[in-house]
């Protein structure tokens, strides 16, 4: 939605990839849209979404993999799809939507994830096309992103204070970078309009977020007292990992594993010197000012605690 908004303000004339009818009410009314059907799997309707195309703006996929979630498919086949049918249709820029886990599969660490390792796939597809000439590629990789509706840890954290169903955390050093919805839209249109290709950016809001001061300000949010006692760090590893065994036995996902250990005792940092650098990008948002928006949002759709 933000993105649509700035198309908006931006006068772009736009034609959205629909996988049904029902989706095109999603978009704000203020956007005329020519729409398409179709999706990622569908070389005719990705042939006509990009017939007369200038500028491809590629944020479809699925965000969150899981163990119960077949994503790779749609990440990885799906983006192929669309980049071959946007060099048959003579597209010039192809801006792609990547992620900083993309960073980890490029130097092939030990945190890499599926989901990284596929957006590096597709990355490495379309640069591999531009250094032919054959299309203008920029590739976004943005950090975790905050905003109304938002998924993830930070969303899961809310939820489970919320509920009374999250222990305080141990005393933790570790930061992460973050990115507000606003900030990534306003990204994605410099990455349009902008004369450069073959780059790839790290798109971050340019604060460093300790995972302590999250967790006070989601209490503050939610006026809820700060527990004194602080969960053991050792206690938190093995309930993380015993709520992953059990989600695979079940096949079902809680969302935690030793995985969110890691994500939670660790600093996941990056920069953003160079996208501010080169596309003169400004971040305008931090977590602090939109969190109590957040959380009030995440609130109302979390059933309340049952009483003992």
């Amino acid at each position: 939605m933000a993105l649509c908004r700035r198309l908006v303000e931006e006068d772009f004339d736009v034609r959205v990839l629909l996988r049904s009818p029902a989706k095109l009410a999603q978009l704000p009314s203020s956007l005329i849209a020519e729409p398409v059907l179709g999706d990622l799997h569908d070389q005719q309707s990705l042939a006509q979404a990009c017939s007369g195309v200038s500028i491809i703006l590629h944020l479809a996929g699925v965000a969150h993999v899981s163990i119960t979630t077949k994503g790779d498919d749609t990440n990885v086949a799906g983006s192929e799809n669309l980049v071959k049918a946007a060099l048959q249709k003579k597209v010039r820029r192809f801006v792609f939507l990547s992620s900083s886990l993309a960073n980890a599969a490029a130097s092939n660490s030990k945190d890499m994830t599926a989901y990284g390792k596929g957006k590096r796939t597709t990355e490495l597809l379309l640069l591999d096309a531009a250094d032919k000439g054959q299309i203008e590629v920029l590739i976004l990789r943005p950090v975790n992103v905050y905003g109304i509706k938002m998924k993830g840890n930070i969303a899961s954290m809310i939820s489970m204070i919320h509920r009374g169903r999250l222990p305080r955390l141990p005393a933790l050093s570790s930061k992460i970078s973050l990115l507000g919805v606003e900030d990534l839209a306003n990204a994605i249109l410099l990455a349009a309009k902008s004369d450069q290709a073959a780059r790839i950016y790290t798109v971050t809001d340019g604060q460093d977020y300790p995972i302590a001061a999250i967790e006070e300000a989601i209490y503050r949010c939610l006026e809820k007292r700060l527990p004194r006692w602080r969960t053991p760090a050792v206690i938190l590893y093995i309930a993380a990992v015993l709520a992953g065994a059990m989600a695979r036995l079940r096949g079902r996902d809680t969302g935690i594993s030793s995985r969110t250990y890691r994500n939670l005792t660790a600093d996941n940092l990056f920069k953003n010197e160079e996208i501010c650098a080169e596309l003169g990008f400004q971040p305008t948002q931090n977590l602090y000012q939109l969190l109590p928006e957040i959380v009030g949002d995440i609130v109302s759709e979390t059933k309340p605690p049952q009483s003992q």
